[in-house]
């Protein structure tokens, strides 16, 4: 037995969790409420898995899977061993006196031997995945993946190509053996074997179908949960301002799909089996006729080409007119009251209109020029199909150089060889919306993420939750600064208004306090730690943010209370409904908090996604809660609510920053901070701050 008491393995599981030296930039990242879980789920395993629950801890903090031996290995140190007596144990090295240096929660010593029993496990790192810098390089790495796919599709495309030929080769055989010599029992046997031939070709055929479709479906997985990641993790005030051209750009990954897979069939498959098909008829009907088809194969090849460029350019125009209808569809459709109120729906119709016809425009290009190379394509292979019956015919009846049957086979061969040079101006317009779509995508991995620059993210214990600003500056652009703030403290517990007049950065300073905008110059702390290198998990536990508008997602009711939260029953959301009058609504409608919500939540008031709003911050109950505007859209009696409830729910320990132009809202709060464009004015007690100002200054000040 490695303990005789189950406080013994917990206080060498919470120093493993700490203060370990070997685990330290690992369990840096675990917060204190983790560590408390995982110290509790301690108590319910039995004595005896302790290797497999330490096996899965090392797992879940990037580490191999442990597996413990009775005997230790001095190649694999670092090695933790169990040992009876002594508890966990990491052992580093082996000293030239026999001894080993060894760290266990009683500090560093070195030791000559272990107690009987005693288990060790070589500590190894998982190699860790490295993340894509590029879309490019995304696109590359998913598809590289694929190369068994691939194999497989060039297997079975061997196949059918192969079986292909068993119909120009059964031509052959029934021209030249079978109807000169009248042999009906050869003509069976041929028979049945080419329709054998046939079925074998139709099942691969359905065979490589179900292939290829499970290879786009894992590269559409993967893409898109690559792309769609990448995007969250954009860093709020670096996010493109335009939602629908941005919308239209991360859906265009299915053009990089499509093109990789069609031009890999394309490139190491299809192409490869036109020479094939060349070089039999070369072997069938000598050089004489394999001139032919390559002559006409080169011709074809080359007149692809030469409408490539003006093809691509059409279809990236084509792809970049759409993203701008998608822009344009999607602020519409979110301002459509806007817009009949302004009457402006003519301007709409006119810039839809535009870009409509630009699209179709560019699409009729792409057409033109798809058209010309494939009306050309199909006319050589036509001319060549001719022109082998020609001079075949002439070989077969004059020189004698080739028989009947032989002609046939080839007939039907050369129509095989051009069929891949036809798919060429499909493959240019493919490229052109792929090459596009990874030019957009690219841009969007080049935009800053959360904990920019930081490899790993901090996740400590917070023992407070003071909040410093210093030497704060943020701007959009390089000629536009929106706020600046030389110094500013919040102490944990306080209650803190700002006011200030329309542009001086109240709103802004917010969304940098909640971690979402990254100050120009100067840094925000947290716990004395700067807010840029705290995980944003960690952000996310400590810091509630409500924003001026609420929008409700698609869903129940019970969904936009609950998101991002795990754990809440409905107690809880009853409990804070009450609170927040939200149960009023809850009863009223028919299906309760089942009651599906549509996207944005326009079935709602404004005054009513507030409250929705206002009741998921008191659910999720954290400890730093930054509020802008937070009863803007209120009725005057639910304010008044609202405002008292919250100044007693609040907790002595919990900060809460507002933002308000209200008067009333000021009975929350006990400190005063008012903010201008170039910086504070004044801070201090609510009592003193409004002291200093009269009355129509203090309206000048809020309004």
């Amino acid at each position: 037995m490695i303990y005789e008491k189950i406080e013994d393995a917990k206080e060498d599981l919470n120093w493993l969790l700490k203060r370990t030296t070997i685990l330290g930039n690992d369990i840096s990242t675990l917060s204190q409420k983790k560590i408390e879980q995982i110290i509790l789920s301690l108590e319910k395993i039995d004595k005896n898995s302790l290797n497999y629950f330490y096996s899965n801890l090392f797992e879940s903090l990037g580490y191999e899977k442990l597996s413990f031996s009775k005997s230790l290995d001095i190649k694999c140190l670092p090695t933790m061993a169990l040992i009876p007596n002594l508890g966990i144990v990491f052992i580093y090295e082996q000293l030239s006196d026999g001894s080993f240096k060894i760290e266990s929660k009683n500090g560093k010593k070195n030791i000559y031997k272990f107690e009987q029993n005693s288990v060790f496990a070589p500590i190894r790192r998982i190699k860790q995945v490295r993340k894509y810098s590029t879309a490019k390089e995304m696109f590359k790495e998913i598809a590289l993946k694929q190369k068994k796919v691939l194999f497989y599709l060039a297997i079975a495309t061997f196949c059918i190509n192969t079986l292909a030929l068993g119909t120009s080769l059964y031509s052959m055989q029934v021209y030249d053996r079978v109807v000169p010599t009248g042999a009906i029992s050869t003509l069976i046997a041929l028979t049945i074997g080419a329709v054998i031939a046939m079925f074998l070709e139709l099942i691969l055929k359905f065979s490589k179908s179900i292939i290829q479709d499970y290879s786009t479906k894992t590269m559409d997985l993967e893409y898109s949960n690559d792309i769609f990641n990448r995007f969250l993790k954009v860093r709020c005030d670096a996010l493109p301002r335009s939602v629908g051209t941005i919308t239209g750009k991360l859906q265009s990954y299915n053009s990089v799909r499509a093109f990789i897979s069609n031009a890999a069939i394309f490139t190491i498959i299809d192409l490869p089996f036109s020479l094939i098909f060349l070089l039999v008829i070369v072997v069938i009907g000598g050089t004489t006729m394999g001139f032919i088809p390559v002559a006409f194969f080169i011709v074809a090849f080359l007149i692809g080409f030469l409408f490539r460029k003006k093809i691509i350019i059409a279809s990236q125009q084509s792809s970049m007119a759409s993203h701008k209808k998608t822009g344009l569809l999607v602020e519409t459709v979110e301002n459509i009251e806007n817009i009949k109120a302004t009457a402006a729906g003519f301007n709409i119709l006119n810039n839809w209109n535009k870009l409509t016809k630009e699209s179709i425009d560019d699409d009729i290009i792409i057409k033109h020029y798809s058209d010309i190379s494939t009306y050309i394509t199909q006319f050589l292979q036509q001319f060549s199909y001719i022109s082998i019956v020609c001079i075949g015919a002439y070989l077969v009846t004059e020189k004698g150089e080739l028989t009947m049957g032989s002609l046939i086979a080839m007939t039907i061969l050369s129509g095989r060889i051009l069929q891949p040079i036809s798919q060429l101006p499909n493959q240019f317009v493919q490229w052109g919306k792929a090459k596009l779509a990874i030019d957009d995508l690219n841009n969007i991995y080049s935009l800053p993420s959360d904990n920019e620059g930081i490899e790993r993210p901090l996740n400590p214990y917070l023992d407070s939750k003071d909040l410093l600003c210093s030497e704060l500056k943020f701007s959009y652009n390089e000629k536009s600064q929106v706020m600046q703030l030389k110094h500013l403290e919040i102490k944990e517990g306080e209650k803190v208004a700002i006011l200030g007049v329309i542009g001086s950065g109240k709103s802004t300073l917010l969304k940098i306090l909640a971690g979402l905008y990254k100050p120009t110059e100067g840094s925000v702390y947290l716990n004395s730690i700067d807010i840029q290198m705290i995980k944003r998990d960690l952000i996310n536990d400590t810091i509630s943010y409500l924003p001026q508008t609420t929008k409700l997602f698609a869903g129940t009711l019970r969904d936009n209370l609950t998101f991002g939260l795990v754990g809440i029953s409905d107690e809880e959301i009853i409990k804070a409904s009450k609170l927040t009058d939200l149960i009023g609504l809850i009863n009223a409608l028919p299906n309760g908090l089942d009651t599906v919500v549509p996207e944005g939540g326009e079935s709602v008031s404004g005054g009513q996604k507030q409250l929705i709003a206002l009741t998921r911050l008191l659910i999720s109950n954290k400890d730093i809660m930054l509020l802008d505007e937070p009863t803007a859209s209120m009725d005057d009696g639910t304010e008044k609510k609202i405002i008292s409830m919250l100044k007693q729910e609040l907790k002595e320990k919990q900060t809460m920053i507002v933002v308000t132009h209200k008067p009333i809202v000021l009975n929350m709060v006990d400190r005063i901070i008012v903010l201008t464009p170039k910086g504070i004015v004044m801070d201090g007690k609510k009592e003193d701050v409004l002291a200093q100002l009269n009355t129509n200054q203090i309206k000048k000040v809020i309004k």
